[in-house]
């Protein structure tokens, strides 16, 4: 049988709807995979994902495991993944280069080792400008078989194509890459495995550095990010971590608030899928989401960058 090398699913020509369906099955990947490299869509099937089947997969693979995240999808759903792998492991954060300039990688790897309880190794790459890729070879050398996984959209993928010079299919939708797979390099196994899936309140992919926004929100004023509004009962500080591509404005309250939301002195206000907010004292909030789509955790960002 014959994988797809976009998405490591068997190739068939007999049933569309079905994983693995190309016109050809002489083709190297399937439709799916074919037009989500060449035009960027994907209307074709995708399998559903269950978490635990992938842990328990990779657990039994027994490699060193490189698991992949972005600076912005730092929650405790996805930490709680990390530390359900069992084995030898590294805590790899992707996209290294939208972070801000002024934050320092050193203070902020101690605060998500602090806030997270993370004793494994923390790096920061950049598929990108291909930074630091001589420590992942270096923390490999020893290993015959090294498992790579994540989060769906951390860049995974991206990561794999420019350490090995492979095609995996690159995209922003969720669960491109659908099966394990295998590939042999240097005497070495490389396995790319499906993305895990957390509950997010939208999936919005950074592609520009991070600028930090930071804004005075005086009572009886509201900040608006896309969507999400965000109202202070007392006036309060707070510095926006989110994707640049968000509409965010501030606009004066017109009917009232229920302030239900207690956010500690030096805490971060995850918006799961989208990023975060710091604020730097106590504050009293309105938030206008479900509870299952943000948490509070202390602020993994020192104070030397605003």
């Amino acid at each position: 049988m014959k994988a797809c090398l976009g998405c490591g699913s068997i190739l068939q020509d007999s049933n569309p709807d079905n994983l693995g369906y190309t016109p050809d099955i002489a083709n190297s990947l399937c439709q799916r995979c074919f037009k989500l490299k060449h035009y960027g869509s994907n209307n074709s099937v995708s399998k559903k994902q269950d978490n635990k089947k992938i842990v328990s997969k990779i657990n039994k693979e027994k490699g060193l495991v490189l698991f992949i995240v972005d600076f912005l999808n730092l929650y405790q759903d996805v930490i709680d993944i990390f530390k359900s792998i069992i084995g030898p492991k590294c805590f790899i954060i992707t996209k290294s280069d939208l972070i801000p300039k002024n934050i320092k990688k050193d203070k902020l790897e101690e605060n998500i080792k602090n806030v997270y309880g993370i004793n494994e190794k923390i790096i920061f790459v950049s598929s990108k400008f291909k930074d630091n890729f001589s420590l992942l070879d270096n923390i490999s050398k020893n290993y015959k078989k090294v498992i790579l996984c994540g989060v769906t959209n951390a860049g995974k993928s991206s990561i794999i194509n420019t350490w090995i010079g492979s095609d995996i299919t690159v995209s922003k939708s969720i669960n491109t890459t659908q099966e394990f797979m295998y590939l042999n390099v240097d005497e070495k196994v490389i396995v790319d495995t499906p993305g895990f899936i957390t509950k997010i309140y939208k999936s919005d992919v950074a592609n520009k550095k991070i600028k930090p926004l930071t804004y005075q929100l005086q009572n009886r004023y509201f900040l608006q990010i896309a969507d999400i509004n965000i109202a202070a009962l007392d006036d309060v500080n707070l510095t926006i971590y989110l994707n640049n591509t968000l509409n965010v404005s501030k606009r004066r309250i017109k009917t009232d608030f229920a302030y239900d939301i207690i956010i500690p002195e030096k805490s971060d206000l995850i918006i799961k899928g989208l990023g975060f907010i710091k604020f730097s004292k106590n504050a009293k909030i309105s938030l206008n989401i479900a509870s299952d789509y943000f948490e509070i955790r202390p602020t993994i960002i020192g104070g030397n960058h605003e």
